[in-house]
């Protein structure tokens, strides 16, 4: 039985065409031979590290078997394989971020929770943290943590979060705000790029960009400023009851010593006094008995003097002086006044 087809079948007989295909099949056997060699020596041989990589070349078998020191620079290089492979490490810069919002971060960026560091004073402060770091020895990082970002987890993460806690947790929560944070977190660079460096990585910066305190920081701290004035209260006033204690020991010492030298100045006056007295006192009994003896001379020398001549005339003297004193009223001297017998005669 014979089977029509129900579409009628043209071709086209020309020489042209038959020689254009005829030269494009021969091109396209020749590009063959030449570019399938090509690509299976493309991608057996050779390998391509990009400019913003750095490669590490690994050999499988031979004398010079394992993982070789020298670096292999972007571009086209030899990678036989079965025999070797190159390794590729980014030189640009890597960035590993510490934060709970996802707006502070980027997707090419490998991120963390945000690292909670408890402050001295017990405030627990959520900090944001970026590390931003570049790969200075891929040979001492493949040779300590292999291939792939195994050195991510052992290097950056592994000292950033306890150092971060360490440092920064030595402050109280409201010195964040202050020149206090600023030498923790150069203290916290200093002791990453140590860190770093011993890994073959190179620290660029550590970044602090947000804290966040807890919703009850501000009720917290409200409460801890009173007992911090009360307690500093306290203080000053038992300060204060010390002083004052101290001052009521010091008069009362003060006044007992006053006291003391009154009645030492006292005893000091009663004793000049007496000796006063006791000096008038004699010298008022020699005063006295000078003025008794010196009297006494003068009655004796007075007796003598009247047993001497002219005794009698001076005893008619003294007796005449007597009588004109007990004598009242004028008296009229018409006589001799020596003649106190007449005198006495008339006035009898």
């Amino acid at each position: 039985m014979t089977t029509f087809s129900s579409v009628p079948q043209f071709r086209v007989q020309s020489a042209f065409l038959a020689g254009v295909r005829s030269r494009f099949g021969r091109a396209i056997r020749i590009l063959l031979v030449i570019a399938v060699p090509l690509l299976i020596f493309r991608g057996c041989a050779t390998t391509y590290v990009a400019p913003d990589e750095v490669g590490l070349r690994q050999i499988s078998f031979g004398p010079h078997k394992g993982l070789q020191k020298q670096l292999v620079g972007p571009g086209y290089r030899r990678e036989i394989l079965g025999y070797e492979r190159i390794f590729t490490f980014p030189r640009d810069l890597q960035v590993i971020e510490f934060t709970n919002n996802p707006v502070e971060s980027e997707e090419r960026h490998r991120v963390l929770a945000a690292i909670n560091c408890p402050t001295v004073d017990g405030y627990p402060v959520s900090i944001d943290v970026s590390v931003l770091y570049r790969i200075a020895n891929p040979y001492l990082v493949v040779s300590r943590f292999g291939f792939g970002k195994a050195y991510e987890d052992s290097v950056v993460i592994r000292f950033t979060d306890p150092g971060v806690k360490h440092h920064l947790g030595e402050l109280r929560a409201e010195e964040f705000y202050r020149d206090r944070r600023l030498e923790k977190v150069n203290d916290l660079r200093r002791e990453l790029a140590a860190r770093f460096a011993e890994n073959g990585l190179q620290l660029s910066d550590v970044v602090i960009r947000q804290y966040d305190y807890p919703s009850t920081f501000q009720k917290l701290t409200e409460q801890k400023k009173i007992q911090d004035q009360s307690v500093l209260a306290n203080r000053a006033l038992a300060k204060q009851a010390e002083v004052q204690t101290r001052l009521n020991q010091i008069s009362a010492e003060g006044q007992n010593l006053m006291n003391l030298k009154t009645a030492d100045f006292q005893a000091q006056i009663t004793e000049i006094n007496a000796q006063k007295d006791l000096y008038e006192r004699q010298k008022h009994a020699e005063g006295d008995l000078l003025v008794r003896s010196a009297e006494a001379a003068g009655s004796q020398q007075i007796n003598r003097a009247m047993e001497g001549a002219g005794s009698e005339k001076l005893l008619r003297l003294r007796k005449g002086l007597a009588l004109l004193n007990a004598i009242q009223g004028p008296i009229y001297i018409t006589e001799d006044p020596t003649d106190v017998g007449r005198i006495s005669k008339n006035h009898q």
